[in-house]
């Protein structure tokens, strides 16, 4: 009688545990999807070539830490080589709303909407017929020997213009850059270079020089309006590098009648645009959560603090003179720019923001770095009686060391004259701010102002908190996976678990009978608790369900189908030699159970080396994979040895026709075996 309530114990035990799935799934905590299912993003950042691997993992557990800070759900970040690969899923978690609206629009070739739509056909017509194809400056880069491979670049020809009027022939005595060891007399200074070339031995041969350098300029061809702004559409700016090509594509526009529109709902309620299609719709929603983190994983945010030496306007005579230290994008990718390269140097930065954009800083050595400070907080300075209203800004606090720092630097500028009591505060080679030093500062704790956004405040923090990278990054690539993609994947992942699970189903029922629906319970009962426990996993540890995921749940079936076969074949070799299910059904248990175990642990060992050496999808694929083969164990325990026990003590259940316990295909007796009393092969 006790043995009797213990079995029936734990199928109620298992029960509630189902209802308790059933009911999480009900109420909304749902597994979290990963980026193949729900869409993302996929970012891979790109160091210099040579990059220490400590250097390289350092830089990894930063991005991590950043990413964690936007509550991202499993991100996968991975090492290879100088590339740290980056993967994110979600991050659209507004609404698609769609609205009526009669209206004319401009459509290109395969549906592109160009955002242009009118109220009458004939407004539509007319902006379509003033949309030409105009040649557009791309860059336009300095030409000659003086540049090597590192010529600079700009954005117009007369940006270009400017810097070569900026270049001067003066003797090496007066070059701001002239290398340690000159191997001429003259330089050409104001090249931006971060040493003069000053190779050239007589005036004549260095305004010949001069003289030689010139532009090459690269253009695209682009679809622009009346007013001269270039059309976009969802798949980009309509800009090609042939002209047959833009022509083309201008030929393919028309202006087509529209009824319906879909707006991109944030989840705090802003119209993020709408589109005419729903998966354009869907695309900005994701691509509105993904621009602020792309901008803070991949930023350097490298803090530093210098003593402004001096300060140059322009126009004024020195200022041409003046070169930004590392004022290209080439120069920065260089080791020359690195932090550790010009901390103890007197360098050159430009200002920031609308009034300071173009003045230029004379700096010193870096006092204060961004390791010595310990938290960094955005808060709104709302003002006080004393003090006007700052907006945002950046409070932070220093360690014990930073402390100490900074009180000895803010205690020696407090008493120096203009300019040289002002403190920079530099962000990633920019001036963020310049303010004056007013009174020593030994409390350990500041504020950094600078006419902050909400937003750049608060990622600017971020970036302190967890820490800046090491070394500078260059995303390489950003591939974004659409929602309606994932939702494909997920759908077709579905749709081969049901199919496999019906398809086992039939063939349990056709070779054991009856007995096959004990089976069809235990693997319905054990999909619940899987799907549970990847949804508890997702609101706990931040699992995210992957595509190979799936996989692992679906390959799952056929190792618990095993289960079921096993022991019902061992309960069958029993009874077939003679005993009573009653009597048979404990070493059957008992034989099937060692062997299921054994089986099952090869292959959560398995799934568990494969986790520990793959990367990527493959860590999900072992992952479901060793969880399900370990909830297998349990299900067979506590739910199918118990019930078949108390089917095994029912003499009616046993001897009901077509059962499938001494009857059905499996329980056909081979030549010269004996067929218990009470049961007959059918």
């Amino acid at each position: 009688m006790k043995a009797t309530r213990n079995l029936w114990l734990s199928i109620i035990f298992v029960a509630a545990l189902v209802t308790g799935s059933v009911a999480a799934l009900l109420v909304g905590i749902h597994p979290s999807l990963g980026l193949d299912l729900e869409g993302g993003v996929s970012v891979i950042l790109a160091a210099p070539q040579g990059t220490p691997k400590s250097v390289m993992e350092r830089a990894l557990e930063n991005i991590r830490q950043r990413v964690d800070a936007f509550g991202v759900g499993e991100p996968l970040l991975y090492l290879s080589g100088n590339n740290i690969e980056v993967q994110i899923p979600g991050l659209a978690r507004g609404t698609i709303q769609p609205r009526a609206k009669d209206q004319y629009c401009l459509v290109g070739k395969d549906q592109q909407d160009f955002r242009q739509c009118f109220p009458s056909q004939a407004e539509a017509q007319k902006a379509l017929d003033a949309i030409a194809v105009n040649p557009v400056v791309n860059s336009v880069c300095l030409t000659g020997d003086v540049w090597g491979d590192t010529a600079p670049c700009y954005p117009t020809t007369k940006d270009a213009k400017a810097a070569i009027d900026a270049i001067s022939v003066v003797p090496v005595a007066q070059a701001s850059t002239a290398p340690p060891s000159p191997s001429g007399s003259f330089c050409l200074n104001g090249t931006g270079l971060p040493q003069a070339p000053c190779s050239f031995a007589t005036k004549k041969d260095a305004n010949a020089a001069l003289a030689a350098v010139g532009t090459d300029v690269s253009r695209q061809y682009c679809l622009q309006n009346a007013d001269g702004s270039t059309l976009s559409s969802d798949q980009g700016t309509a800009c090609f590098q042939a002209q047959d090509q833009a022509t083309a594509a201008l030929s393919g526009i028309s202006a087509q009648h529209a009824t319906q529109q879909f707006c991109a709902i944030s989840s705090n309620g802003a119209n993020q645009g709408c589109y005419l299609t729903r998966d354009a719709a869907t695309a900005r929603l994701q691509e509105t959560g993904q621009e602020r983190l792309l901008q803070v994983i991949g930023t350097t945010a490298r803090l530093q603090e210098r003593q402004v030496l001096q300060t140059l306007s322009p126009g004024s005579a020195e200022y041409k003179a003046t070169p930004v230290t590392c004022g290209t994008q080439a120069q920065r990718e260089t080791s020359a720019c690195s932090f550790q390269a010009l901390k103890d140097q007197t360098v050159v930065f430009l200002g920031q923001g609308p009034t300071d954009s173009a003045t230029k800083y004379k700096l010193g050595p870096a006092k204060i770095t961004g390791d010595m400070i310990k938290k960094a907080t955005a808060v709104y300075n709302t003002g006080s009686q004393t003090q006007a209203a700052t907006g945002w800004e950046i409070d932070f606090s220093l360690t014990s060391q930073g402390a100490k720092v900074f009180g000895e630097v803010t205690s020696e500028l407090v008493n120096q004259s203009p300019p040289l009591n002002q403190l920079a505060i530099i962000v990633d080679n920019r001036i963020i701010s310049s303010p004056v030093v007013q009174g020593a500062i030994t409390g350990g704790n500041g504020v950094i102002t600078g006419q902050f956004s909400q937003q750049r405040a608060q990622d600017l923090a971020t970036q302190l908190n967890a820490g800046a990278l090491p070394v500078n990054l260059k995303k390489q690539q950003v591939q974004t996976v659409s929602p309606t993609l994932g939702q494909e994947s997920l759908h077709q992942g579905i749709i081969a678990g049901v199919v496999g699970l019906i398809l086992l189903a039939l063939y349990l029922l056709f070779y054991y009978r009856m007995l096959g629906i004990v089976a069809w319970f235990g693997m319905s009962i054990w999909a619940v608790l899987a799907i549970g426990l990847v949804a508890v996993a997702g609101r706990t540890l931040g699992y995210s369900l992957t595509l190979a995921g799936v996989a692992g749940l679906v390959i799952s079936l056929g190792i618990t189908a095993d289960s079921y076969i096993v022991f019902f074949e061992r309960l069958k070799d029993e009874v077939r030699h003679g005993k009573t299910p009653r009597a048979a059904v404990q070493p059957a248990f008992k034989r099937a159970y060692k062997t299921i175990v054994a089986a099952d642990i090869v292959t959560a060992l398995a799934a568990l080396i494969l986790y520990i050496t793959a990367i990527s999808s493959v860590r999900g694929f072992a992952l479901t994979l060793g969880v399900a083969t370990l909830l297998d164990l349990f299900v067979v325990y506590f739910f199918k040895r118990p019930v078949v026990f108390l089917i095994a003590r029912s003499e009616r259940l046993v001897n009901l026709h077509g059962f499938g316990l001494t009857s059905g295909v499996a329980a056909e007796p081979e030549p010269g075996e004996l067929v218990p009393a009470g049961g007959a092969a059918k």
